[in-house]
């Protein structure tokens, strides 16, 4: 059943749209092959700016990156009177976002090194416009800039320190359907909806909802800030370690836009436009790495992340606007994400670089589950996963260099049948009077009292970059 299921996704091209990624880091860069945090490559300006200094020429870099994501999710759907779940709609989605990268890099003296980079990571999206999701996804999804500045400083021979300063833009489109039935509460479910009751799901109680809302242009809070430092321990052993700070330290990030609402065709449609803020709470991270000579002219690099994830539970959505108290339109409500911490490793070995025409590496890698399996959902697909990367490089002439990767991400089926997500807590909070004690209003305050998640969920990444390098003494 498995490998049916990966080859129907290999095989899946029905839509292309924005990739689905997972705020997991970008997986070209330093998993990636000819990357890391011991490497004196440009992506460096921003994963650990102390490795800068081990350099010695001055380069320009260009590079082209994408994510190809591919998802297969078989709903369940739940019987509220029983509990029971039976099969339910089907959803295959494949999606493609590019990202871009230029950066300089520049040593004005033996001990200094600075950098500048402008980087678009490619795109975190959501699921597209499949209805069988509405109430959890209807796509969107995140995207962001970042200006880096960088600097290294050689305290020793074996001995190296960096900081770099990112101003980080960030853009978030929420796209999803609020179910007005089930949030009436058992009176809601009951009442009509084209001459029978409406139930759970119904779309004549869909309540479409686009919440488009961004960061300040510049500000201070778009600001964070990574500190490394790059060391030998022993002859030709190098171990580089970094912290990135969440943008605007541990004060959640604050994003401003607006809000349109289409009322659910049962209370008589229209348009209902206002003003929103959502707050998010983003991770920090740890990047390390060893990098070790062996025989044959080659590399050794033992890599890991950490991502601090747990802050990101949800998105805190606030609405504003007279037009949205008086179409029942709530004001505060959180969309989960549930994730926890995670930690990716990885290994693998590469050629070192001697000015040689062609030069290759490869690496494998395990990434923990960033989200619990009751709490996935198609807004959160991140279980245990593994990872495979390899990279060639050309070098076709003594100043130009050519790099590309590729790199597989596998995650195992996620198959869930006691779904965090459930309706009946809704009714349940209702039934208690709001009595936030309880474990069912708990959920509604949370934001999980919504129709089930439960089914199947399978996923592949595919990452690629493409870099171009100039580079003089």
């Amino acid at each position: 059943m498995a490998v049916r299921r990966i080859l129907t996704l290999l095989a899946c091209g029905a839509l292309v749209s924005p990739a689905l990624a997972s705020p997991l880091g970008d997986p070209t860069n330093g998993r990636a092959v000819f990357t890391g945090a011991t490497v004196p490559h440009a992506t460096s300006i921003e994963l650990n700016p102390a490795a800068l200094g081990l350099g010695t020429r001055f380069e320009v870099y260009v590079a082209a990156t994408s994510l190809l994501n591919q998802i297969q999710i078989e709903r369940r759907t739940l019987d509220l009177a029983t509990g029971d779940l039976s099969p339910g709609p089907r959803v295959r989605d494949t999606q493609l976002a590019p990202g871009a990268m230029i950066a300089v890099v520049g040593h004005p003296s033996e001990r200094l090194t600075l950098g500048g980079s402008v980087y678009l990571p490619a795109a975190e999206r959501l699921p597209e416009g499949h209805e069988a999701l509405r109430y959890h996804t209807l796509g969107g999804g995140e995207s962001n800039l970042l200006v880096t500045v960088g600097v290294g400083f050689r305290v020793t021979s074996t001995l190296y320190f960096g900081a770099s300063l990112s101003h980080e833009n960030r853009l978030l489109d929420l796209r999803y359907a609020r179910d007005t039935a089930l949030e009436a509460g058992p009176d809601g479910i009951a009442s009509d909806c084209g001459g029978a009751p409406c139930g759970v799901e119904n779309p004549l109680a869909a309540e479409l909802y686009d919440v488009d809302v961004r960061s300040p242009w510049l500000s201070a809070s778009n600001l964070k800030v990574t500190v490394g430092t790059v060391f030998r321990v022993y002859r030709d052993v190098w171990v580089g370690l970094a912290y990135h700070t969440p943008p605007g330290g541990d004060i959640q990030t604050t994003l401003d836009g607006t809000m349109e609402v289409t009322r659910a065709p049962r209370d008589g449609g229209g348009l209902v436009r206002g003003r929103s803020t959502v707050y998010v709470s983003y991770p920090a991270s740890i990047d390390g790495e060893i990098r070790a000579r062996l025989p044959g002219e080659l590399h050794l690099h033992v890599g890991g992340r950490w991502q601090d994830l747990s802050r990101m539970q949800a998105y805190d959505v606030r609405g504003f606007g007279s037009t949205f108290r008086a179409n029942g339109i709530p004001e505060w409500v959180l969309r989960p994400r549930g994730y926890d911490d995670s930690i990716a490793l990885w290994a693998g070995v590469e050629q070192i670089d001697r000015g040689e025409p062609l030069r290759v590496g490869a690496r494998l890698g395990f990434v923990s589950s960033a989200v619990d399996t009751e709490r996935a959902s198609a807004v959160a697909i991140a279980p245990a996963s593994f990872t495979a990367d390899v990279g060639v490089q050309a070098r076709v002439a003594p100043s130009w260099v050519f790099q590309l990767s590729y790199g597989l991400s596998y995650f195992p089926t996620v198959d869930v049948t006691d779904s965090l997500y459930d309706p009946r807590h809704q009714l349940a909070c209702f039934e208690s009077g709001f009595d936030y004690t309880t474990i069912a209003c708990e959920a509604v305050r949370n934001g999980y009292a919504l129709p089930t998640a439960a089914g199947s969920y399978d996923r592949l990444e595919h990452a690629f970059r493409l870099g171009f390098r100039y580079e003089r003494l």
